[in-house]
């Protein structure tokens, strides 16, 4: 029988020999890959916990000066009011001082544990919550509009252009049609 060949070492399904689909070969390289996406994995969730935490740290900080500047604007006005003798002026400094105390509390706390105490009150009371973000936001914007423009803009006649609100600038060639 000098027509048959046989064929030494192990086989697989296929009948073939050989070490290329021994059980185990692949794991190294399935370990090492799962590795990589694992760092890759934590490098991620770092890199966006930092880009969370400073923006909560910006966010805390504008808040802080938010709030600052009502309680101020609030303190000037119950003074102007007491100026005037007016009732209102006691109810109106009172509102300033417990502003002032809570930007000392926003200034003094942990941007998280900040979040976790506002989410908590605002699931024990959420018509509060609604109604006073309605009104910080409301005064917030009032209080903003109420601060000088940016002179950032340039009119391009050697002084810098100064718009209100409502104003928009034209180019002149829009302006001679």
């Amino acid at each position: 029988m000098g027509n048959s060949i046989e064929v030494t070492g192990p086989q697989n399904d296929q009948g073939f020999g050989g070490a290329q689909n021994a059980p185990g070969a692949g794991q190294g390289i399935n370990d090492n890959a799962m590795g990589q996406a694992e760092s890759l994995v934590d490098k991620a969730k770092t890199t966006a916990q930092n880009r969370v935490r400073s923006a909560a740290l910006n966010g805390k900080s504008q808040a802080v000066e938010l709030v600052g500047g009502l309680a101020q604007s609030l303190l000037l006005a119950g003074q102007q009011l007491q100026d005037q003798q007016s009732p209102a002026a006691k109810i109106v400094e009172q509102a300033a001082d417990r502003l002032d105390r809570v930007t000392r509390y926003i200034e003094n706390t942990e941007p998280e544990l900040l979040v976790q105490r506002t989410e908590s009150w605002a699931r024990q009371n959420p018509a509060l919550f609604i109604g006073a973000a309605f009104i910080v936001g409301a005064l917030g914007a009032r209080f903003l509009k109420s601060t000088p423009p940016s002179t950032s803009g340039y009119s391009g006649e050697g002084s810098p252009a100064r718009f209100s609100d409502r104003e928009v600038s034209r180019p002149a060639t829009v302006e001679a049609l």
